[in-house]
């Protein structure tokens, strides 16, 4: 990768929306960066680079506008010009139009003997420019005062999410609460059903009192309380990823629809287990521990009490 090529469009590069924030998009460059370390690809890699520089420019807001309102105005930096910005926030992508002489042989230099050229960037120093780009004969500028001419140009950081998303309950644990709460839901159900019917009640009505169970089991446990109770037993909670509060009771039916599908006898049943393989299969670390049905409600499962 040399510094003065053209950067294609972050977004489309990469496939990334530009209705997400910068902590989304930061998020999904560094799982990008860490599939590409996966499958044995070098640090030094220019992919990996690119990944970098992007990353440390869509996930700082005000390196982003600066980015964003230089792609309105029809301005494409290069890669230097983009490490520039990423590694201390600032940049000069100003376009220049530049003329040369065309001679022919026997022929004087004249006003119509001006070959146009394209409209070019500014290049600004960066560290990802090879030093076989330069032309050696060119003068050379320092842009640094004296005083900071020694001084590095620090390379972008990237704001590493991994705190955060540790705090996450992983696959294993999901899996073992999700038995628990199969085994507390069925212990209760099942002394609640058996009292009606030893009781005289009828089938219908027993039926319905499930339900009842079922729903404030499943949606009340964790629109009121915050969690299920194997959640709570041990130790996490479920909230909303943006807001950090309580799931709404549509966030929370949207989470739950394949423990609720139960109601309908047979069919529901059976969606309910394809739904919870489906579900358990996409909790990795890829997805940052968040299942499919985690983002359908935009939820997180987090431990109550996160260490700052």
């Amino acid at each position: 990768m040399n510094a003065n090529d053209i950067a294609p469009n972050l977004y489309e590069e990469w496939g990334l929306d530009r209705r997400d924030g910068e902590r989304e998009l930061l998020v999904l460059l560094e799982s990008k960066d860490l599939s590409l370390e996966q499958q044995g690809q070098d640090i030094e890699d220019p992919r990996r680079a690119q990944l970098r520089i992007a990353a440390s420019v869509l996930g700082s807001a005000a390196k982003r506008a600066e980015y964003d309102k230089a792609c309105e105005t029809g301005l494409r930096p290069t890669w230097g010009d983009l490490g520039q910005l990423g590694a201390i926030g600032q940049w000069s992508p100003r376009p220049q139009q530049q003329h040369a002489q065309s001679f022919q042989p026997g022929q004087p230099a004249g006003p119509g003997h001006q070959a146009h050229q394209e409209p070019r960037f500014a290049q600004t120093a960066s560290p990802y420019g090879s030093p076989y780009s330069r032309n050696p004969f060119a003068p050379q500028h320092n842009p640094f005062p004296p005083a900071a001419a020694n001084a590095s140009m620090p390379a972008p950081q990237i704001q590493h999410p991994a705190p955060e998303i540790s705090q996450r309950a992983g696959q294993d644990a999901r899996i073992g609460m999700a038995i628990l709460d199969l085994f507390f839901f069925s212990l209760i159900s099942g002394s609640f059903g058996g009292a009606l019917l030893s009781g005289g009640v009828d089938e219908l009505s027993t039926f319905i009192g499930g339900v009842i169970i079922l729903l404030l089991y499943v949606l009340g446990t964790e629109c009121w309380l915050g969690a299920s109770p194997a959640k709570l037993l041990m130790g996490y909670t479920v909230r909303d990823v943006d807001t950090k509060e309580r799931l709404s009771l549509t966030q929370s039916a949207k989470r739950q629809w394949w423990r609720l599908v139960n109601i309908v006898p047979g069919p529901g049943t059976f969606a309910s287990w394809v739904g919870a393989g489906v579900h358990t299969f996409t909790i990795t670390e890829k997805n940052n521990r968040r299942g499919s049905h985690d983002e359908w409600a935009n939820a997180e499962v987090v431990k109550k009490h996160p260490r700052k």
